[in-house]
């Protein structure tokens, strides 16, 4: 009789793990949102999620670093090109982001400007359920400038996650 309540122990354990295991498993989208070169893409410039610039609330602005990994000027305008993307029915679907004020100046990456280095891009998306969890994509696009003048688009892309 004990042994027949192990097995069945067990196999309610084995059980109950697959179920909450399974339930829980979060499958990405397998096509990016974006087709880019990935010679440009996460090497000049990478953005890098870092929990204590932000909540990652879907009710609060969001603050991601922004890494200056080059030695050739990058130029952005002042909103970095960013575009938002969240998981929807095994989707990557693009969102807007809610109107943010931003100085109006470029935003100029160079070895020659100390503070090209480590940026913060903070910006908020626009969620339809702010009581959802929300699985994002977030890609920031930027000229660079080579040695011989020649301008190459480079972008990064981060993935985190939003929770009520």
């Amino acid at each position: 009789m004990v042994q027949f309540m192990r097995k069945s122990l067990l196999a309610f354990c084995l059980l109950w793990f697959m179920m909450t295991s399974c339930s829980t498993v979060h499958r990405s989208p397998s096509k990016p949102p974006i087709d880019f070169d990935p010679a440009y893409l996460n090497q000049q410039i990478r953005l890098v999620v870092v929990k204590e610039l932000s909540a990652f609330k879907t009710d609060q602005d969001i603050g991601l670093l922004l890494e200056y990994n080059n030695t050739n000027e990058i130029v952005f305008p002042n909103n970095y090109n960013l575009r938002i993307f969240i998981q929807q029915d095994g989707q990557w679907v693009e969102i807007k982001e809610k109107p943010t004020i931003r100085p109006s100046d470029e935003v100029v990456l160079s070895p020659n400007i100390p503070s090209s280095y480590g940026q913060i891009v903070a910006f908020s998306p626009q969620l339809g359920d702010l009581t959802k969890t929300y699985y994002v994509r977030i890609y920031i696009f930027g000229d660079m400038t080579n040695p011989e003048g020649k301008k190459q688009q480079v972008a990064s892309f981060a993935d985190f996650v939003l929770t009520p």
